[in-house]
Formats: C-alpha cells, sequence, structure tokens
C-alpha cells in the first residue's frame, strides 16, 4: 500500500437484499454470510496498515463489516459510529429491484431538490454527508490513514463532489479503494479490490 493514502474507502459486504439486487437504502438488514466473507479480502488486504480509526454509519451492515475489519488489523483501530455518515434515504425506493430504481435515483439526482415518498432529497443527502467528510479529510493524515465504511450512495457523492465522476468509487460489495491529496489540492483515487479481485478471491 502507499504512503500517501489519507482515506480508505470501503464498500460494506453483502446483505440478502444485495443477493436479489434490491436496494438496501435506510433497511437495516445485517450482512449475510456471503457478505461476512466478502469483507475479508480487504481485511487481509489493509491488516498491516497502521489505521487508527474505522468510520462506520449506525446501520448494521456498516457496522458489521466495520467490525470484521477492525478484528483482523494489527494496529487495532477505534471504531467510531458517525449517523450523519448514512447513506442515501430513498424512501418508498428501498428494497426495490436495482433495475427499475435506478431510473428513479437518476430523476433525482438530477431533480436535486426533490425528495421520494418517506426519504430525503440529493441535496439534502450532500449536505448531511459531506460536511462530516471534508472535516475527516481536513484532518487526515498519511501517518495515521483512517478507513471509511459506508454504501454505495456515499461512496458516489464522493466520487462525484471530490473526484468529478460519479461512477469513479462506484465499488461492489466488499470493494475497497483509497483517496489521496496532491500538490495542487486536487484528490485522487486508486482501487485496491475491484470486481474482478473480489470474485477471483470469494470464489
Amino acid at each position: 500500500m502507499k504512503d500517501k493514502a489519507e482515506m480508505y474507502l470501503m464498500r460494506h459486504g453483502h446483505t440478502v437484499l444485495d443477493l436479489e439486487h434490491r436496494s438496501d437504502g435506510w433497511l437495516d438488514l445485517p450482512l449475510s454470510d456471503n457478505g461476512q466473507l466478502s469483507v475479508i479480502p480487504a481485511q487481509q488486504e489493509l491488516k498491516d496498515v497502521p489505521l487508527r480509526k474505522i468510520f462506520t454509519p449506525d446501520l448494521k451492515r456498516t457496522q458489521e463489516t466495520a467490525c470484521i475489519m477492525e478484528s483482523g488489523i494489527l494496529s487495532d483501530p477505534k471504531v467510531i459510529v458517525v449517523p450523519e455518515a448514512r447513506t442515501w434515504n430513498l424512501g418508498v425506493i428501498a428494497g426495490t429491484q436495482k433495475r427499475y430504481g435506478r431510473p428513479e435515483v437518476q430523476k433525482l439526482i438530477d431533480n436535486p431538490d426533490r425528495a421520494p415518498e418517506g426519504g430525503e432529497s440529493y441535496n439534502n443527502f450532500r449536505d448531511r454527508f459531506l460536511p462530516w467528510l471534508d472535516k475527516q479529510l481536513a484532518k487526515a493524515s498519511p501517518s495515521a490513514p483512517v478507513l471509511f465504511v459506508g454504501s454505495g450512495s456515499n461512496l458516489r457523492l464522493i466520487g462525484q463532489a471530490l473526484l468529478g465522476d460519479i461512477d469513479a468509487l462506484d465499488l461492489d460489495e466488499g470493494g475497497l479503494a483509497y483517496l489521496y491529496s496532491v500538490n495542487d489540492g486536487q484528490w485522487k483515487h486508486e482501487i485496491v479490490l475491484g470486481e474482478d479481485d473480489l470474485q477471483t478471491e470469494i470464489s
């Protein structure tokens, strides 16, 4: 791993909804058995990294992922639960098949002040999550990196806001990337574990 990494970014492991290609949103389910296994490649990748903190939203799937990561990392990082870092609240879209929900989600991104029934607008999600992220990045240090375990919506928003590409960090469940700054103040990223790596590791 590179010393210049400022923050590692990870998507939580699979839940039963992910295995059925359904959106999780704020539906609060734990990891499936396969989901627990899908976290292990990332845990092995980071086991020697001197992580000091693991940040996780207050959802079962992200907290469980964070605890599995913490249990195998030699630096014994502290797991910190962050309610404001929850994924986007998609209201009635949560639980639907992704092939039906994705067009509705795209409409909400294109109309960021509009909220789905029972959920929040994209702008409200941005205003809740990004200020917390900015504070953590301002304190980021290559000598004491941290890990953020989030959901797909968190990672896509980070990609859009910091990298100018909403798909740059669109990781599969259990995927891992890291974010680092360069001399001109821009943020760059590299994928550590992507789709092909995960399929190889858990097959």
